[in-house]
């Protein structure tokens, strides 16, 4: 007879434990792949959706669709020429308005202004990029239109000399105002990139100029703006690429005429406005595929100037000017001694004189002082069309918000009392499926590409880096393709599926920069103790990066809660959405209507703004208490 051996006390815990830990480690790498292969199946399903359901029209069209002018559904003619040309003025002209503002106050912010004074504006300049973009197309439409049509247009108009740029009748809508929406909706990308690339110039560049006698403006000049040009050129790229796509804001402000401009001040059309004007009213077959059509030549361009964007942003320094010659001096201010000595400047041991006889002391500092008050009067035009959108949207709004504005539905129209319960309900249950959809998806693709290297990880933060720049209209017209289509009706599951596409990848890429974060010591101590490498990634890598996860998810809400396009193919009723609810309102002649607009634009924009300062202060708290 054999005697059972006594129970150990609190082995089979220990044992279950264990046993846990095991299923883990072998599940945790299929979590992370499964999470990579998602987005990536996701990015792959968007491009094949707008490729097929653009193929009837292409093969309708030929390739004369890509530089054709006509576009007459009466007559079956489709063709994306003019839209392409209303798509490249707008941009360009927005460039032209926003790169030299937006350079100025980066370089005013980083270089110029008192570091206290930059720390209050910054954040000001930059909110500009969490205000959503109806709210900027709502205040163009309803306050600069009349103002452009009166005033600018006409006064442009008769400037000697621009007459072949702003001639014939002044209406309001056209391509200027489009422009001028783009280059303030533009303008915190240039600043926000531009001022980080003007910061990462070390600190040795400057003072070698100082050194040599330069002034503050001269030491900008010829040692901080070399340095950072390819942080600067990324961010112009990525703000041509934020323009191209920006479809909802310029669909109220361009006139929405589908012809070769003549003028800035006449009405034209855009790719992504002409999506937004027909895609609801195309007949099935070629007519609803060349609106698609639309989408994939948007696609292309947007991808390949975001692509272009994140090449330049991810090259190696020093690429602009390869060493040849002698090896270069370790010394970090060198490179920056010699470029000064070749533009005349001596680098003798006593206090450095000018080597040739051009210009004074005087001049240079008359010179220098004109810079740099023209890039506070940079920041001073930057701040502009933030004090009027905040200052219109409350004085416009407060009148209409109420506790029966906000508990009420809506009325039809015409009829006062109207409210937006059912469009705040509905926002509610729209983003909160969609962050359900979003946040598994992005944590696991995150830590794939922070768990391994090789070419499926970079493929992953490739299609994350763009697919963040592409047009959130195209993302909504891939949702109608692979979902309202194939079931016959819109619904909330496509509005928070089209939401989760537009999330995923900002979460990816917040995700892994906060992993990349946490220290190498804290990971080698933990797998030193026996730890299983689950259990240190979610106890010590997750619990430290916690702060920058959180941000990113809250970020990633503020661009859901505010986006429009998405919600124009996937909703049923405007009264669905608060976004789409605001579009419909702004486009009615009733005052009623647009006050419903204004009340319901407020209600957002204080949204968007707790969504965003949650989000900064949830990381603060967040990174005290790990500390």
């Amino acid at each position: 007879m054999t005697l059972a051996s006594p129970p150990v006390p609190g082995l089979a815990p220990t044992l279950r434990r264990r046993a846990a830990t095991r299923r883990a480690a072998r599940l945790y790498p299929g979590v992370y792949w499964l999470g990579g292969v998602v987005f990536i199946g996701a990015v792959v399903a968007l491009v094949v959706a707008v490729a097929q359901g653009s193929a009837s029209a292409f093969a309708h069209a030929g390739l004369g669709f890509f530089w054709s002018t006509t576009w007459n559904p009466d007559a079956g003619d489709y063709a994306a020429g003019t839209l392409v040309v209303g798509t490249l003025v707008t941009t360009g002209a927005a460039m032209v308005l926003a790169v030299p503002v937006g350079l100025g106050v980066a370089v005013a912010l980083s270089e110029v202004v008192p570091r206290r004074v930059a720390a209050a504006l910054g954040p000001a300049v930059e909110f500009l990029a969490a205000v959503p973009s109806i709210v900027v197309g709502l205040w163009a439409l309803l306050i600069l239109s009349p103002v452009f049509a009166s005033t600018v247009e006409p006064f442009l108009r008769g400037v000697p000399g621009l007459h072949w740029i702003f001639s014939g009748p002044a209406y309001g809508p056209s391509l200027l105002l489009a422009a001028v929406v783009l280059a303030v909706m533009t303008l915190p990308t240039i600043v926000a990139l531009s001022r980080s690339a003007l910061g990462a110039v070390p600190a040795a560049d400057r003072e070698a100029a100082m050194a040599l006698g330069a002034t503050r403006w001269q030491m900008i000049r010829t040692a901080v703006l070399p340095a950072a040009r390819s942080g600067i050129l990324a961010a112009v790229t990525l703000a041509v690429g934020r323009a191209l796509g920006e479809s909802i804001a310029v669909a109220l402000v361009i006139g929405n005429r589908p012809v070769l401009p003549h003028s800035l001040i006449s009405p034209g059309a855009t790719l992504g406005t002409g999506i937004v004007n027909q895609f609801a009213e195309a007949s099935p077959g070629v007519q609803t595929s060349a609106v698609i059509g639309l989408g994939a030549v948007l696609l292309v361009l947007t991808v390949a100037v975001n692509a272009a964007g994140q090449w330049i942003l991810r090259r190696p320094a020093g690429v602009d000017t390869p060493p040849r010659g002698p090896v270069p001096s370790t010394d970090p201010g060198a490179e920056t001694r010699a470029a000064l000595v070749a533009h005349g400047w001596s680098a003798s041991a006593r206090p450095p004189v000018r080597a040739s006889a051009v210009g004074t002391l005087a001049r240079r500092r008359r010179s220098g002082r004109a810079a740099e008050w023209l890039c506070r009067t940079a920041v001073l035009v930057g701040l502009v069309p933030l004090g009027a959108l905040l200052w219109f949207t409350v004085a416009k709004g407060a009148g209409a918000v109420s506790v029966s504005f906000i508990t009420h539905g809506p009325t039809p129209p015409g009829v006062p009392g109207g409210g937006i319960s059912t469009a705040i309900t509905g926002t509610a249950r729209i983003v909160g499926l969609a962050l359900l959809l979003a946040i598994p998806t992005g944590l696991a693709a995150s830590l794939l590409l922070y768990e391994r290297r090789g070419r499926v990880a970079a493929a992953v933060r490739f299609a994350a880096d763009v697919l963040t720049g592409v047009p959130s209209i195209l993302i909504g017209v891939f949702a109608y393709t692979v979902l309202v289509r194939p079931l016959h009706h819109a619904s909330t599951v496509a509005a928070a599926f089209a939401l989760a596409v537009l999330m995923v990848p900002i979460m990816i890429r917040a995700n892994e920069e906060s992993l990349r974060t946490v220290a190498s010591d804290l990971w080698e101590a933990g797998m030193a103790l026996g730890a299983s490498r689950p259990s240190v990634v979610r106890r010590v890598v997750l619990r430290q990066a916690l702060p920058g996860v959180v941000t990113g998810n809250l970020l990633a809400l503020s661009r859901g809660v505010g986006e429009t396009a998405p919600l124009l193919f996937t909703v049923a009723a405007p009264a669905s959405a608060l976004t789409f609810l605001i579009f419909d309102q702004a486009t009615q002649a009733y005052p009623e209507a647009q006050r419903t607009a204004w009340g319901a634009a407020l209600v957002l924009l204080v949204l968007v703004l707790v969504s965003s300062g949650a989000s900064r202060g949830v990381a603060r708290y967040l990174t005290r208490k790990a500390r």
